[in-house]
């Protein structure tokens, strides 16, 4: 988009569509806490779907995606993205991370229905091959994604100190 619209300067994105983008820059270091906690509750399913902290680190991994991801997620649709609209040139200019959101949003709740189909505090075999894509594919989803957003939007206003 920025290439086939001559580019973005500075002054095209309004003080406070760059405070949003400082706020939502500012959250992605959590946003990276969940995702290694999301790699290593992966690893713990894909090694030791029997053990007894499996199903605990499953559900604490899944409290903080609804808890903590989801939200910020959603808050990103309802702030972050239309204040983008104009400095991008276009609403449309986000919908494929608009996408994204939806896809994360997914499997989420494809790892919730998992947790909502483990029997006697266990996770059964049947589940385990579904569950290791679901996590493994979130989790990279996920990355790609908070990529993106920095890549692309976060870029669009250098820190404060920059210009000094």
């Amino acid at each position: 988009m920025r290439a086939l619209g001559g580019g973005l300067r500075r002054h095209d994105v309004a003080p406070g569509t760059r405070e949003l983008l400082d706020r939502y820059a500012g959250e992605h270091a959590a946003m990276r806490d969940v995702l290694a906690g999301l790699r290593d509750t992966a690893d713990l399913v894909a090694t030791r779907p029997d053990s007894p902290e499996c199903l605990p680190a499953l559900r604490a991994a899944h409290r903080r995606l609804t808890d903590e991801v989801l939200p910020h997620e959603a808050a990103e649709e309802r702030q972050l993205y239309p204040a983008l609209a104009g400095p991008l040139g276009s609403a449309e200019a986000t919908a494929t991370m608009s996408r994204a959101h939806v896809e994360i949003r997914r499997q989420v709740d494809r790892i919730g229905a998992h947790l909502a189909g483990a029997d006697d505090g266990r996770l059964r075999a049947d589940q385990v091959t579904d569950l290791l894509a679901t996590l493994y594919g979130l989790e990279a989803v996920l990355r790609l994604h908070l990529a993106q957003e920095e890549e692309d939007y976060f870029s669009l206003a250098p820190p404060a100190d920059a210009g000094r």
